[in-house]
């Protein structure tokens, strides 16, 4: 079977599912509720059991099949539009997973390169192996980095790995996370980008992890961002770059001409 009738196939089922719960389920909460009503008005009024039974037996009659069509077609639509919607999700997931399984994979060679003018290395994401505590100011460095591959040409930034391509993994930053796990750390680097550099440029970036030497680490793919971004800091704004292998912050005037040419 391809896939396209597959589809199709599993499509006409959401329809003829959706048509039956148009049928049993949405008719029978209509007349329940206009039953209600009817009761309000009407003080001999028959029971619900019984209104609903007079009702629901009149669909077999020819002059009232009208009303199971049309309940019947209300429910298809639905159904319709819920398998689309499950289609859809269901298709992203796949890329999403498939992206990150392709990136993963790269992780390793990543390393092994070392650092370069796409490719950043960051021990900890709000961790201080020093001073063994947390230090959120580590938080910054990691959003200075970021803006400085929005500002460029974007790049990699691997995180649990030292300057020198030691791998230390994520265990003790997931150890200062409320979920300390992938998803936990993922969703604090999307709060980071967000607190320090713009919410908007969260779409701009891709996290993925891979396990090596038995260690988590994570990579986040940062896109060119389509604006100047700028770090605020403590009420103060800085301009980062990517320059070689390492992010330089640019003095006002030089931020003004490079984001004139970099964003005509």
């Amino acid at each position: 079977m391809t896939p396209v009738v597959s589809r199709l196939s599993l499509l006409t089922a959401y329809a003829l599912a959706g048509a039956l719960i148009g049928l049993v389920v949405i008719h029978p909460a209509v007349l329940a509720i206009t039953w209600i009503e009817y009761s309000a008005l009407v003080p001999d009024a028959p029971t619900l059991t019984g209104f609903l039974a007079d009702r629901l037996l009149l669909l077999i009659v020819p002059r009232h099949l009208h009303m199971a069509i049309a309940f019947a077609l209300v429910g298809a639509l639905v159904g319709l539009g819920f398998g689309f919607f499950t289609r859809a999700y269901l298709d992203l997931s796949r890329g999403i997973r498939f992206f990150r399984e392709i990136h993963g994979d790269e992780i390793p060679t990543l390393i092994r390169g070392g650092e370069t003018a796409s490719v950043e290395f960051k021990s900890t994401m709000r961790w201080d192996i020093q001073e063994e505590r947390v230090n959120k100011g580590l938080e910054n460095v990691i959003a200075k980095t970021v803006a400085g591959f929005f500002n460029a040409r974007g790049g990699r930034l691997l995180i649990g790995v030292a300057d020198d391509g030691t791998v230390l993994g994520l265990d003790a930053d997931y150890a200062t996370l409320r979920h300390g796990n992938r998803d936990g750390f993922e969703r604090a680097i999307a709060d980071i980008v967000t607190r320090l550099l713009g919410g908007d440029l969260c779409p701009a970036l891709q996290t993925t992890f891979a396990s090596v030497d038995g260690r988590d680490i994570c990579m986040v793919l940062v896109q060119p961002a389509p604006r100047a971004v700028y770090l605020n800091d403590a009420g103060k704004t800085h301009f980062y770059v990517r320059s070689g292998n390492s992010t330089r912050q640019l003095e006002l005037r030089e931020a003004m001409e490079y984001a004139r040419t970099r964003w005509p």
